[in-house]
This record gives structure tokens, sequence and C-alpha cells, in this order.
């Protein structure tokens, strides 16, 4: 038996399976949890000791699954709750299906000005054409209409938006985006890349109770799916989603369900942030905090705008490009880490993958010794062999979505890679594998609202890597696959570490914060299909059960 101090605890689950982040753990019978630590953990005939007149005795049997609570490594809280919340366009197979969609949903929320929706992608129709805002105008012309793709990178406005956000022909593409225009030089209604910005700044200044009400939904969903805590990249092209008064606020009052792990802007004033983070940690309860910045280097594949080494393959010319100004990233990544604050980086193509790394190779040469910090680059959505091994030896993690394999592609025969991308780059989409051979640490996420963030479909897509209709057989580049329990150590364990807390979380240890969960099936026994089925049981979130599965 393993614990702190012998006292009788608060909770204490028995009989199940239990994989304490690493590894499987059969010796163990039960785990103890009392306040908001673990203190102890042992076999059958030890529990006893640790139960008292009050203690809450949760019972599951051994073909079910005891285990730190999932950390999502990657999301964007309050997008993440405008998911649930406005039109869900995931589901349409055509530009005027997804019209069609954007009236029905309107109708249920007339109180509010702006209509919105997420989720669309032009791969899943059959013209695969950019959508226009004449198509939207048709159903919907009095009030402003606003669709985030399934990416995040581009949207899709009728004219009343663009009248709202005062977009004329005369005006300017910004720096990093562009105005899709028609023969006349109109705004057709397609924004890329920080031109979405124009209207989002519009379209997302929201009122404190409706920022509250996102918060709740995302949490609420996530503590179902037995996420306990979360890392919000809230630097959105351009916008700052930080909320970070309302965060603190609830923070004071106890009413975060999860633990937020908030970015901030790389190119905000570094003393203002590190105030913020200050005032963070001596304010609340630690459940919401500050520990790194973020910033897009590039794009995305899909739209030709992830910066690549080599021309892409369907556009000769057009390499992509960056989303910021190389020229001072060096010098801000420096900054950030002389002030001990943790630096991730969006790059998709494997031109932003080897300009990431460069960037803390250079800060980790000009930084004194101390100031070490554990910077990540987010997606890695295609990188070159050359580059593969600098994870480790700079320790840079890689933080992974292994549900963006599929994220809106019903099939294979909608996936653009293999085209855009050619083959010899293709090998090495999502390359997990590799990088974990190399010695890498990768971190598990879900880039939610991109997907809708149910970490049991991120595990299925890295162990089968296949769309939704199981294609191609054996999956996209089969040798990249991961097992189950490098994959549950990945929104564990790993993700603990790419915090800087895996002495406090990710692992089911006496004198760790107590963040777990009970799932009703033994993950490391079941099929690849049943995996999806999985449901959570218990959430324990600081040792208070914030769901219970009815």
């Amino acid at each position: 038996m393993i614990v702190v101090k012998q006292m009788t605890a608060d909770i204490l689950i028995k009989g199940a399976a239990f994989f304490d982040g690493r590894r499987s753990r059969p010796e163990i019978d039960f785990i103890a949890v009392r306040e908001n630590k673990i203190i102890g953990m042992g076999g059958e005939e030890q529990a006893g000791a640790f139960i008292g007149a009050d203690t809450v005795v949760c019972e599951f049997s051994k073909d079910q699954m005891v285990m730190p609570g999932f950390h999502d490594n990657h999301i964007h809280l309050i997008q993440s709750g405008m998911l649930d919340k406005y039109a869900d366009l995931t589901m349409a197979s055509s530009e005027e299906e997804a019209a069609e969609m954007v009236l029905e949903f309107a109708k249920k929320i007339t109180d509010e000005k702006w209509v919105m929706g997420f989720g669309w992608s032009r791969f899943a129709w059959k013209n695969k054409k950019f959508p226009t805002r004449e198509s939207l105008d048709a159903v919907l012309s009095d009030r402003p209409v606003l669709l985030f793709d399934t990416e995040l990178h581009a949207a899709w406005a009728n004219s009343c938006a663009m009248e709202e956000a005062g977009i004329t022909k005369d005006t300017a593409d910004p720096p990093f985006g562009k105005i899709d225009r028609d023969k006349d030089g109109i705004p057709s209604g397609y924004f890329y890349e920080t031109a979405l910005s124009l209207l989002a700044k519009h379209a997302f200044q929201l009122e404190p109770h409706i920022v509250k009400d996102l918060i709740h939904r995302y949490s609420k969903r996530a503590v179902k799916w037995g996420i306990t805590s979360v890392s919000d990249m809230t630097p959105y092209l351009g916008i700052n989603l930080a909320f970070e008064d309302i965060f603190m606020e609830l923070d004071r009052k106890g009413e975060l369900m999860l633990r937020i792990n908030a970015a901030r802007d790389l190119y905000e004033d570094i003393e203002a942030v590190v105030a913020l983070r200050r005032k963070a940690e001596e304010s609340g309860t630690g459940m919401y905090r500050i520990p790194y910045f973020k910033q897009f280097l590039d794009g995305v594949i899909s739209n030709h705008t992830a910066m690549m080494i080599e021309d892409y393959s369907d556009a000769k010319g057009n390499r992509g490009g960056s989303l910021l100004d190389l020229s001072n990233l060096k010098e801000a990544v420096k900054t950030a880490q002389e002030n001990s604050m943790s630096v991730r980086l969006h790059a998709c193509g494997d031109g932003a993958v080897r300009a990431a790394l460069d960037a803390y190779e250079y800060a980790a040469g000009e930084c004194a010794a101390g100031t070490s910090c554990r910077h990540q680059i987010e997606h890695i959505e295609v990188i070159s062999f050359e580059d593969i091994k600098r994870f480790a030896s700079l320790g840079v993690i890689a933080s992974v979505q292994p549900e963006h394999i599929v994220s809106g592609m019903p099939s294979f025969s909608d996936n653009g890679y293999p085209e855009l991308l050619g083959k010899e780059r293709e090998r090495y989409t999502w390359a997990f594998r590799c990088l974990k051979e190399s010695g890498a640490i990768l971190a598990g996420g879900s880039d939610s609202p991109v997907v809708e963030g149910n970490p049991f479909m991120g595990i299925y897509c890295g162990l089968e890597r296949v769309h939704p209709d199981g294609t191609p057989k054996g999956g996209w580049n089969p040798d990249e696959k991961l097992t189950v329990p490098e994959l549950l150590e990945l929104y564990t364990f790993n993700a603990a570490f790419a915090e800087g807390r895996e002495a406090e979380l990710g692992t089911l240890e006496p004198g760790k914060l107590a963040d777990m969960i009970a799932v009703d099936r033994n993950l490391l026994t079941v099929s690849a299909e049943e995996l999806l089925c999985a449901e959570v049981l218990l959430t324990i979130v600081n040792g208070k059960v914030v769901y219970k599965y009815s």
C-alpha cells in the first residue's frame, strides 16, 4: 500500500481496473481521496483503513477503468462554447444545405443580433467550391451572418454582416489575410485567415453573461467526457478572447468546473502579461492559470496558407506563407523565455515547423542557464524528415490533435492532402510514431471546436487513422499509428508534463491532486470500435465530483 498519511478518505474508489497515466496497475484495487489530494492506493484488503463514517465509497468492476482525467492540450474555449450554442454545420453536404441550416437555426435565437455557425467544410461538398454571400443572402438578408469553417481559418458571411463591419469594395486586405472578391472586386463573402477578424471583432463583442454561459456550456460537456483540465488558446488571428477578468471571478467564487490554462498573445506587452499571471496565481484557487504565450506562425494546408518548404504540389509557385513577421519572432520567443513563459506556435506546414524550431533553438542559445521553458509546436500536420529529431534534442513538445487526421471529411476520397502535398510529403503527415521514436514528447488535444472535442474519438483516430467510412483500409500512413496506452499517456502524463505540472497532475499517485475519471469499460482491452462508445461514469476535479453518469 502507498499512503501519504493514514487518515479517512472523503471519497474512496474501488474495484476497477486502474491505469495510472503511464501503465496498467493490476495490483491496485482502490484509491483514496481527501480534500483535493490522493492520500492512498493499494490492495483490496487495505481499503478499509481509509473508510470512515462520512466516506463516500464508489465501487466499480474490473471491466471498468479508473484513470487520471484527460487534459485537452489545445482548445479554443469560448468558440467551443459557441459550438454548443450556435449552428453546427458539420453535417452540411452542400453550400445550399448549410445556408438552409443557418436559416432554421436563426429562428431559435431571435433575441441576438448576430447569427453564427461553425464546422462547415467545402471538402465535404460535392463541388468543393468556396461559398459566397449570395447563398446566405437568399435565405437571411436582414441579420448579420458569420460562419466559421471547420478549421477556424476561414469565414463565410452574408452582405448584412459585411455592412455591419463596414467592409466594401475599397476595404484593403489586412496583413496576413485575404478578402475573396468577385470579378468586379466586390467581396464575395469568403474571408481567409486574419481577414476574418474584420468581421469577428464585431460578432465577438460579448456581454459578460454570455461569456459565462459559453464557459459553462463547454465545461459541462467537457467533464462529461472526462476532461479535467484544458489549454485554452485565446489569441485568435488578431482577436483577444482571453476574458481573464471573468475567468478570475469564476475562479475566486469556486465556479470553475475544470482547470483552465490560458495562453496569451506572444506580442502582448510582456510586463502586463507577467502581472496578469501573478494576479491569477495570487487571487484565485489555482484553477485558472496563465502559463504561456501563443501565436499563429502559418495558416492551414487546405487553404494553401500553411507555410511550406517547397511549393504545393497542386499550385506551383505557391508555398503559402507566415501569418506574422518572422523577422522579430526569435526575439519575441527569447523575451518570453527570459520571463519564464513558455511559447506555443501554431505550425501546420513543414516550413512553419522548421521556423518554430529555429526560433526555439535561438532562444535556448541566447538565454542564460536556468531560464529553460517547455515550448510547444501546435498541429505539425506535415514535417520534413530532417526536423523530426530536433524536437527531442531541443526539448520541444509536439502538441498534436489526432482527430485532425480525419476532421471534416467523411471519406478518404474527400481528403485533399495527397493532392496538395504530393506523395513524398504526404508520408510525414501527422507523423506521431516517427516523433515518438525520435524521443519527442507528444501531448494530446483536440483543437475544439475544429472538432467536437471528445477524447475517445481522438484516441480512436490516433489508433486507427481512418475516416468515418473506414477508409483507407488499414489506415492513412499506418506506420504512424500509436497504441491505446501510448495515446492515453498523451492525454494524461504527457499533457501534464507539457504544462510543467507532472509533479501534481497526470498520474494517479498519493500526494498528487485528485483529478480522475471512471470509464464504463477497460480501454486497454476493448476493440477500437468500442472506444467510440465509451462513457465516463464519474469525473472528479480537485477532489470534487463534477460529473456522475445517470
